[in-house]
């Protein structure tokens, strides 16, 4: 997992007529030793938020183009 990976949650509970949770990777750097969290922005949310990173799941990942 690393930033710009596109993720979801698979064992998100969805309310009958929701989308699912769908978000972009935007840190990777652990806020302490033991952190095994990533930084998430959520396309419905409008701040970064801490998710475990055995709750997420990369649907796709940025590619480097090079000139």
């Amino acid at each position: 997992m690393k930033p710009g990976d596109l993720i979801h949650m698979p064992g998100e509970t969805v309310r009958e007529g929701d989308a699912p949770s769908v978000g972009i990777v935007i840190d990777v750097e652990p806020r302490h030793s033991r952190d095994k969290r990533v930084g998430v922005l959520w396309a419905n949310w409008n701040q970064v938020e801490w998710e475990p990173k055995d709750w997420l799941e990369v649907l796709g990942s940025v590619q480097t183009l090079e000139a």
